[in-house]
């Protein structure tokens, strides 16, 4: 068993997509909450498990449709030949069990409203690259990655632990996937080139690489006002103030995109990775201070 290769093939350097709303939710519940461990733990593994599966179904249908072929960015694991068709098949339905196992008990203290996630979730992990109308070949991934690793990540963790959502968890939402929106962009600006090859119409295919420059920066100004917004909501304008030490790097970020050297933006996605990893850690020192 090539352990390295699931490892790999997990994309471990992405999951702070699904992990980082997580935690953020947790930082701005209000102070009275009885927080329940239980529940944050059982969150953030069935959030890492619909990510990874969402991960190796891509791999799988991107090999099918060609994608894969001459990519600039990291090698996959199918491609490459160091995991087969049933093995990735086999590990994606040991997957989805292990993910409704983790979701049993979130629903037990969500109900209906989790199940609905947790399927639709599972759901939307297929439909991203499979099916008859992929998100990901027809411009819509955007909006599955900005709902799905912002707003209900968010939105979700939030009411677990709560009971109800309120206009903080929101704005949060909103911020948190619009981050991970500039993370996809990326993604599809470096793969531009192999992706119209292949009829993958993403937005960057769809309307030029630099309308993803423009998105990238449009996000960018989405994700700080609603932070603004989310602390005048939670009444402690200290947590913007201390968010705004994040700017050089998102700065930097748009440096390298403007710069359009395509093997550049692989280490641009992981500064992209560390953004959202730093907003995390200053959403937790300015909620205490």
């Amino acid at each position: 068993m090539n352990l390295y290769a699931w490892i790999y093939a997990a994309r471990p350097k992405t999951l702070v997509a699904s992990i980082v709303p997580i935690l953020c939710a947790t930082f701005i519940l209000p102070k009275q909450t009885v927080f329940k461990l239980h529940v944050f733990i059982f969150t953030l593994m069935a959030a890492t498990i619909i990510q990874i599966t969402t991960n190796y179904i891509n791999d799988l249908y991107d090999f099918l449709k060609g994608a894969d072929e001459a990519r600039i960015g990291p090698t996959r694991m199918i491609q490459s030949g160091a995991l087969s068709k049933p093995e990735i098949l086999l590990a994606i339905k040991l997957l989805i069990i292990i993910g409704v196992l983790c979701g049993i008990p979130l629903v037990m203290v969500g109900g209906w409203p989790i199940v609905i996630i947790g399927l639709s979730s599972f759901l939307f992990a297929y439909l991203y690259t499979a099916g008859p109308f992929p998100l990901a070949y027809n411009g819509l991934g955007d909006l599955f990655v900005f709902i799905y690793f912002g707003i209900i990540a968010v939105l979700g963790s939030y009411y677990l632990q709560v009971g109800f959502i309120d206009k903080g968890a929101i704005f949060l939402g909103i911020s948190l996937g619009a981050k991970n929106v500039i993370l996809l962009t990326i993604n599809n600006i470096r793969d531009y080139d192999t992706d119209k090859k292949v009829n993958k119409k993403t937005l960057i295919v769809l309307f030029g690489q630099w309308f993803g420059i423009f998105q990238i920066v449009f996000m960018l100004i989405i994700s700080y006002f609603f932070l603004y917004l989310l602390s005048l909501q939670l009444e402690n304008l200290n947590i913007f103030y201390i968010l705004a030490l994040s700017l050089p790097l998102a700065l930097n970020i748009l440096y390298d995109i403007c710069n359009k050297n395509k093997i550049v933006l692989n280490k641009t996605l992981a500064k992209v990775s560390l953004l959202l990893v730093l907003e995390c850690i200053l959403i937790a020192i300015g909620m205490n201070i």
